[in-house]
This record gives structure tokens, sequence and C-alpha cells, in this order.
């Protein structure tokens, strides 16, 4: 053997394999065991850890051998629906539940902390001097512990293509929710279809990423009006997807906003000329799903 570095009176090495007792002294060598070993060095070191990016390991964009290191699950619509959505994924699944960790006015860590795992911190301007790494350190950091973060039109787009490629992300969405934070602000009309027009044409780019054939996620989308149709059904196919460990089922869902006019409200919006139509078939009248007459099915006089 070849020992490096022998310091003095630093006499284990020898007392252990120059022992005439040692049961390993000339044991024949396993020629296939040591080649496994070299052959995983040597991919170690060719190709690196999924996920770790460092100084002395900076791979080009397509040969990172894993965008990052382990799964991770993004939401999208689903605060702007649900008033307790947080902490209702945390109780639900165990996991670490984010807020918006692309806003463009800060980090909205857990708890809406100023730092994080790995020193991150919650200043805007750095998480986007690299956007993509921010990510990948936010994964890598937390190994073992599975993240959720929510994201939406509202935020920065700088990792819009990056999440739809990542083979880890799990994305589900409900496409037009980004509407429901402009009904309820009560501002002037001509401000909110400026804002409506400009938040669903980031959505539309960013779900072509989503439907495009570069897409490697487990991505599941709904229309805001089909998934309040069935929204338990909806949060449990969730629930299934993360593949949390002692799932149960859903039984209590999350607070969901008051949508009271929030059908006019979109009309509304056509009728300024603003097409508002990755919501879905939403409809004009206040009657919600479950109080909806059922259609009479025709029938035959004779």
């Amino acid at each position: 053997f070849v020992a490096r570095k022998i310091w003095p009176d630093a006499n284990r090495l020898y007392d252990n394999f120059l022992n005439e007792e040692n049961p390993l002294k000339g044991a024949e060598p396993n020629p296939g065991k040591i080649d496994r070993i070299f052959s995983k060095a040597v991919e170690r070191r060719t190709r690196g850890r999924a996920g770790l990016f460092m100084q002395s390991r900076l791979p080009r964009p397509g040969h990172e051998n894993g965008f990052t290191s382990s799964p991770y699950s993004v939401f999208e619509g689903f605060t702007e629906l649900f008033e307790d959505f947080e902490p209702w994924l945390a109780r639900m699944t165990g996991t670490r539940v984010h807020g918006h960790l692309y806003a463009k006015d800060r980090v909205e860590f857990e708890g809406r902390q100023t730092t994080f795992s790995g020193a991150l911190c919650d200043n805007a301007k750095l998480r986007d001097h690299h956007a993509q790494l921010f990510l990948v350190n936010l994964i890598w950091n937390t190994r073992g512990e599975r993240q959720c973060f929510q994201f939406g039109p509202t935020d920065s787009q700088l990792v819009s293509w990056d999440l739809a490629k990542d083979p880890n992300a799990q994305i589900s969405v409900i496409s037009g929710a980004w509407a429901i934070p402009l009904f309820q602000s009560n501002r002037n009309f001509s401000d909110i279809r400026a804002d409506a027009a400009e938040l669903q044409r980031l959505e539309s780019e960013h779900l072509n990423a989503l439907r495009s054939s570069w897409a490697k996620a487990r991505i599941r989308i709904w229309t805001l009006a089909d998934f309040i149709e069935t929204p338990m059904e909806a949060l449990q196919t969730v629930l299934d997807e993360m593949g949390a460990k002692n799932l149960r089922r859903v039984t209590e869902a999350p607070k969901m906003v008051d949508l009271s006019g929030f059908g006019q409200f979109l009309q509304n919006l056509k009728n300024q000329g603003m097409h508002p139509y990755l919501m879905g078939d939403f409809p004009t009248d206040d009657v919600s799903v479950n109080e909806r007459p059922t259609r009479r099915k025709p029938y035959l006089v004779r």
C-alpha cells in the first residue's frame, strides 16, 4: 500500500498493516471489486454528482448530469385560490413549503425567513444574479427534505424553462388564478386590464414551455374553471403525485377565497377588449357549481 504524508510517531498504520496477525495480510486481491471501485471513481470524476455546482465543477449547460439533486414541487395559482394553502400543504405532507421564491421584491422562504440553508438570503438582486444556481443551491443544501414553492406570472421568469426541463420538478398549475388578486384589488379598471393582459401573456409563454417537447418535468395543468369544479379530487391528485410518506386521504381542504362576482369581472375584461382565455369557461353568474340545477334530459312525448 502507499501511505502519503506520514508524520512522526504515527504508528497505527504500521501496527495495523504490518501486523502478522492481521487476517487481511496475504489475502488474494479481488480484481473485480477493484475494477468496480475505479469505475465508480472515474464516473464521479468525469460526470460528477447531479445538482452539484462549485468552483471545481461548473459544467456547461446541457452537460450537468442532472440540473438538481433531488425531487421538488412547484405550485402555480394555489396560494391565489386558497387563503391558507402553504400551512395546509406542510401539515398534509410534512414537507418544507415556501412562498414565492422568485417574487420580484424578495425571496419568500418558509416562515418568511431572511436567511435559509447554505447562507441563502432573501435579497432578490442576489438571487437574480444567477437565478438558476439559486434553485440548484436550495435543492442541494436541503438534500433529504422535499422542497415546495410557489410560482406564477407575477414572479421573475428567469427559471421558467429550467423548471420545465428539470426531471426532478413536479409542477402543478391552475392557469388563470393570477386574476383573483386583480379581482380583489378594487383598483382602477383600466390599470387592472393592462396588468391582466401582461400577466396572461407571461403565463401563456410559461405554459408553452411546460407543453413543449423539451419539457421533462412531471406537469399537470388545470384551468381555474376546471379546478374549482372538483377541488378535493384535484388536491388529492397533487398529493398523490408528490409521493409523500404516510399520506392520508384529503378530508379537509384549505379555505377557498370568495369568488362571488368573479365571473362578471371576467366579462367586464372582455367588454373592455381583453379576452381572458386561460381561466377556462367560467360562469358569469354567482351560482356555485354544486348549486347549479342539473340539465333536464330530453324525452319523447307520444
